[in-house]
């Protein structure tokens, strides 16, 4: 992998670190701007990686859009942060913003490894069981966004069942470091459901979990463009 990619995925770990450092003081505007920074930073990374090492261009192409649309939900999250009136609208736009995001990683992950039904069914059986917690820990959403959860999960997990695959059946460097992403990405999102929708104590711990496995998921999907 070239250094610079390396360098360039220090610095976004960097804004990444700024970012939990202010949400957990309370200084929304400031860890605003450093998400904003990281979220441009991974999608550097996987720019750069490609300039480089220019393997294949379905696949940057499909992952380039994916974090693309990563950042789009970062900056409508974001902005939640600083102006929580707008809160009932910028969640669920933000959902849609990264379940295009799963959808274009998903396409990616088919691209090279073929349709797979059993990582489709596992993806279904992650929007039903989306559907029993959101029950069960009594999460305050209303149909629509309800619908909206089940199906990201769905793709969520799709992801991270099709990445698996890829994985195990290719051993490529590239998507073992998808795979490990994409169940990150599972981790974080499942933390910020829970902060969303939940009256969860110790609300900074949460976060720091949230926001310290978010930014390695996007990183690392970006990283395998590089490792290709």
């Amino acid at each position: 992998m070239s250094p610079l990619c390396i360098v360039l995925a220090v610095m976004t770990v960097a804004f990444a670190a700024g970012c939990v450092t202010f949400r957990r003081k309370g200084k929304a505007f400031e860890g605003m701007m450093c998400k904003f920074m990281a979220s441009f930073g991974f999608i550097s990374v996987a720019v750069v990686g490609y300039g480089l090492n220019p393997k294949n261009t379905y696949y940057f192409c499909l992952v380039c859009f994916a974090l693309m649309f990563g950042f789009f939900g970062d900056v409508l999250l974001g902005i939640k942060e600083i102006a929580p009136t707008f809160r009932g609208k910028l969640i669920p736009l933000g959902t849609l913003y990264f379940l295009a995001g799963h959808i274009f990683s998903l396409c990616a992950f088919i691209r090279i490894g073929g349709f797979n039904l059993p990582a489709l069914i596992i993806g279904l059986l992650g929007g039903v069981f989306a559907v029993v917690m959101m029950r069960v820990l009594k999460m305050k959403v209303d149909k629509k966004l309800a619908s909206i959860m089940t199906v990201y999960y769905a793709a969520l997990v799709y992801k991270v069942s099709a990445s698996g695959v890829l994985a195990f059946t290719t051993r490529s460097p590239a998507f073992i470091a998808a795979f490990i992403g994409s169940v990150l990405f599972l981790l974080s999102d499942s933390c910020l459901s829970l902060l969303y929708f939940t009256p969860v104590k110790k609300k900074n711990i949460w976060v720091t979990v949230e926001l310290s496995t978010y930014y390695p998921a996007q990183i690392l999907l970006a990283m395998s463009v590089a490792l290709l």
